[in-house]
C-alpha cells in the first residue's frame, strides 16, 4: 500500500502524522469500521481477524483503508465454542479472552476500539 501501514503513519513518519487531520483520521476509523462490517456481516460464515491493530490497518496513497493480515484469522462457526489459544497482539485483545479463550466479533470490536482511539490521539509508541 502506498502509505503503508497506520501504525507507520502515526509513530513514525512525522509528515505522515502531521498530515493526518481531524477528517482524514474520522475517515480512516470509518474505512476500519466498514472493513470490519463486512468481515462480520456480509461473510458466511463470519470471519473474526482476531488481530486488528493499527500494523494491520493499511493507508493507500489516497488514505483509504485496507485491513489486512488475516494470517489467524478464523471463520466463525456457530455450533462451536471457538476457542483459541491464540488470541493477537498484546494491548489489542479484548481482556475477557483472558478468562473465557471464547473468539467473537466483539473481540474485533475491542480492538477497534483501540485503533479508534489511537488514531484519534495521534498514535503512540508501541512496543
Amino acid at each position: 500500500m502506498g502509505r503503508g501501514s497506520l501504525f507507520y503513519a502515526l509513530n513514525v513518519d512525522d509528515d505522515e502524522a502531521k498530515e493526518l487531520s481531524w477528517s482524514k483520521s474520522v475517515d480512516i476509523i470509518s474505512g476500519t469500521a466498514n472493513g470490519l462490517s463486512y468481515m462480520h456481516h456480509d461473510c458466511f460464515p463470519p470471519i473474526v481477524h482476531k488481530d486488528v491493530t493499527s500494523n494491520n490497518t493499511l493507508l493507500n496513497s489516497e488514505l483509504h483503508v485496507v485491513v489486512s493480515n488475516f494470517g489467524i484469522a478464523r471463520l466463525l462457526d456457530p455450533d462451536s465454542s471457538n476457542q483459541t489459544l491464540q488470541v493477537g497482539t498484546y494491548g489489542y485483545f479484548a481482556p475477557e479472552l483472558a478468562h473465557t479463550m471464547a473468539v467473537t466479533e466483539k473481540c474485533d470490536i475491542y480492538s477497534f476500539g483501540v485503533v479508534a482511539l489511537k488514531t484519534l490521539m495521534g498514535g503512540t509508541q508501541e512496543s
